[in-house]
Order: structure tokens, then sequence, then C-alpha cells
């Protein structure tokens, strides 16, 4: 039988406590139904570094288990994300956790357990370098941060959960049912997956890519790169080279190419474009204008490759996006 432990901290989010539970109970419904003997199906506890209850964000009081020595038996050990609001407060959070607790983590790790944190919860397993030479996402709006942090991980921002060996990560709040899913399937047969996906509604080829915008992927600050990130959007709807990009941050186009990597994470041509869909999605959410006109205000001028192109990297066509973001 599974045995999962939720770790609980005060300001987790209490959904990512409770959801991933209701998941897991729903496959054991879905697994007695199916014959399916009583060893295959979930057990779980919920735990806290001292064995007493937390405070949810929201303020609910968390009733636990007991403390970390009774997840030791535990197949999978989940950390749920935490309320804050901005980055800096995430890795000042996660920076000051115990080392014991890092230290845990790490012993469960090299025991083989199965590890899964959801939005800000992906920072704890970064901190205790568990996510070094991993593939891993996060919420779209710590991705800077997170490759800031946390250099040696594979970062995979579009995605909204990631499995790479025994460590599984989830992109937002709500990702605790695709984390929770991931489970499933890892541990219980694809017709009960399949069923439990039934159920939630639950979306398996959901995407953070229509939330991600190109500032999101900067790892560093550059003022030279920036001036001419800032002539990028000053001249949108304007061919633009990559003679003019250098000649705006003072050096050669090779020394440009170099520093923008470096920043950026990716090639100049590359976020330029990035930066024109993200200017396409703005206009697209607050305006009512033809997307023949939004075309050529951000430097297109063919409709139905502009069209082609946005599916591509945002997940779901121009029209799909206004309708699901106005």
């Amino acid at each position: 039988m599974p045995n999962m432990t939720i770790f609980a901290m005060d300001d987790i989010l209490a959904t990512g406590v409770t959801g991933p539970i209701e998941v897991l109970n729903i496959a054991n419904i879905q697994a007695g139904l199916a014959g399916a003997p009583p060893e295959q199906r979930f057990s779980w506890q919920v735990i806290s570094v001292d064995g007493k209850p937390v405070r949810s964000s929201a303020g609910f009081l968390i009733p636990v288990d007991g403390d970390a020595r009774q997840a030791r038996q535990s197949d999978i050990i989940l950390i749920p994300g935490f309320n804050h609001v901005s980055a800096r407060d995430v890795t000042s959070f996660v920076a000051d956790l115990p080392d014991g607790y890092m230290s845990w983590l790490k012993a469960r790790h090299q025991e083989g357990k199965v590890l899964g944190a959801m939005c800000s919860g992906t920072f704890v397993l970064g901190e205790a370098g568990l996510l070094d030479g991993h593939k891993a996402t996060t919420s779209w709006w710590l991705t800077k941060a997170f490759r800031r942090r946390f250099p040696a991980a594979e970062l995979h921002p579009r995605d909204v959960v990631v499995e790479d060996s025994n460590i599984i990560t989830g992109a937002g709040a709500s990702s605790w049912m695709q984390v929770a899913l991931k489970l499933i399937q890892r541990y219980m047969d694809p017709p009960i997956a399949n069923a439990c996906a039934r159920i939630l509604l639950l979306d398996r080829d959901a995407s953070q890519a229509p939330y991600l915008k190109a500032e999101h992927l900067m790892t560093s600050r550059d003022a030279a790169i920036e001036r001419a990130i800032d002539y990028m959007r000053d001249h949108v709807a304007d061919d633009i080279s990559l003679a003019q990009l250098a000649d705006m941050a003072a050096m050669s186009e090779r020394t440009f190419v170099r520093r923008f990597r470096d920043v950026a994470g990716m090639p100049p041509g590359q976020y330029l474009q990035k930066m024109r869909l993200d200017i396409a999605k703005h206009l697209l959410e607050e305006t009512d204008q033809p997307l023949e006109r939004i075309v050529g205000q951000v430097g297109y001028s063919d409709v139905s490759s502009f069209r082609r192109l946005f599916k591509k990297e945002v997940s779901v066509s121009p029209g799909v996006f206004r309708e699901r973001f106005r």
C-alpha cells in the first residue's frame, strides 16, 4: 500500500494538503470498483516539524498526525505551496528553513522516496539541492527567481507538471491535481488513472505558456542589455536588426549576443518574438481590436503565420486566448 506523507508548514495553502488527499481517495474508490486488492490503494498522513497543528495562509488550523519521525516508512513525501506575495518572500522563507528539515528531505531522497512539490514548495526541494541536474517546473511568476537561485536545475516553465526520476514538481498552486494524478499513474493501473482524470475534468495537456512573459525568463540584471530591451519595446512594430540592438548596448554584435544569452537565457531574436507575443496577448485581453490590427502593431504582416506562431508558443489560438482571458 503506497503511503503519502504531506509535510505541512504555517502559511501553506490548505488545498495543497486536502486536495491531493481527496484525489487519492477518488483513486482508492475507483480501484475498489475495479476490484483492485487493498494493498494497491493509497494511505496518507499529514505531519509538521514538531507534530503540532499548522495554520494555513487563510487562517485554517490544520491538524497533523505527528512529526517527521512518523514519515520514515512513507513512499511519497509531498510539499504544498505556501502563500507569499513575492519571489523575494519565497526565497527568504526557504533560506530560513532549519538545516534539520533540509537534511531530513535529503535522507528521504537518498532512501529512494518519491518527492513531490507544488508552486512555491518547489523552492524547498531546490534549496535542499535535490533539483540539481533534474528537470523541474514552478509557477510562472517564480520562474525568474527559480532560475537565479537554482541554476543547476533544468527548468521547464511551460509545463504544469514535470516528473524526473523520483521527483515530481507542479507549477501553480492548484497543480496538486496533476501531481496527484502522476502518483496514481505510478502506483495504479492506467484505467484507474484515466477514470480519475475524467472525474476531475483534468486537462493533461495543460500548459503555463499563456501566462508566461519574456520578463519571467530573465535571470539577472544588466543595464546595457536592459537598454536594448527597452529599445525593442519602444520599436516593437518595426523591423529591428541585431546591429541596432548591439549599438544600443554599446558593444559588438558577438559580445551582445553572448551577454544577452547570459541575462535572458535565449538569443535576442527569440526574446523579441516572445515580447511581441506578450504585447499581442495584452491587446487581446484588454482591447476589442481585430487580430489583423494587433498583428501589425507587434511587427508582423501575415495574419495566418502569426496565428500559427501564437498557437505554437502560447498553446492556444488567439481567438481561444481572447475568450479565456477577457
